[in-house]
């Protein structure tokens, strides 16, 4: 993982998370000896779960700010993240499939996958999917796109596979190389 994903905590961090930490063992103390200032002791607790997870967060905020792009255009497809570049072009296209996972919402679980009769290809999430206009762009280039298995797996909340378009002379082209059926 790139170094700037990972979570990570400033000496700054750490002195206002040992300092929280103090004060919340301090109002729990009180509150537990005098029976009040319960909220001071919570709010104390509080603070010092959201600094002991804040790294994370903002770990999380910075892959969501990821510099990964996609590019449609009369070659073909192109995504790239940093130093990740995957292309496929509308002319070695061999299909068209929508992969579901089960980890979602909080995580990327859909993902156009476009693959060449060579076995390359590109994958596509979709986030990145929708800022392209991608499945508009395959709906004008593909004849026989399968919008129903489309909608289909729009709703699967399931691991699953689905073929949304497949070049119809794909019996003479090579076979699926790496890919599901």
């Amino acid at each position: 993982m790139p170094e700037n994903l990972v979570p990570r905590r400033t000496p700054l961090g750490y002195l206002a998370w040992g300092a929280t930490a103090l004060a919340a063992a301090v109002n729990l103390a009180h509150a537990i000896r005098r029976g009040t200032g319960w909220g001071a002791a919570a709010g104390g607790v509080l603070l010092f779960v959201l600094y002991a997870i804040l790294p994370r967060i903002e770990a999380a905020s910075r892959r969501k700010r990821s510099t990964a792009v996609v590019t449609i255009d009369d070659h073909g497809v192109t995504r790239t993240d940093g130093e990740l570049r995957e292309s496929v072009a509308w002319d070695d296209l061999a299909w068209v499939r929508i992969f579901t996972t089960s980890a979602g919402p909080a995580v990327d679980d859909v993902f156009f996958a476009l693959g060449a009769g060579n076995g390359k290809g590109c994958l596509v999430p979709l986030e990145l999917a929708t800022s392209s206009h991608l499945l508009e762009a395959l709906q004008q280039r593909l004849p026989g796109l399968d919008n129903a298995a489309v909608a289909q797996a729009m709703g699967s909340t399931t691991e699953a596979v689905f073929t949304i378009w497949k070049r119809p002379d794909a019996a003479k082209a090579a076979p699926d190389q790496g890919a599901l059926s």
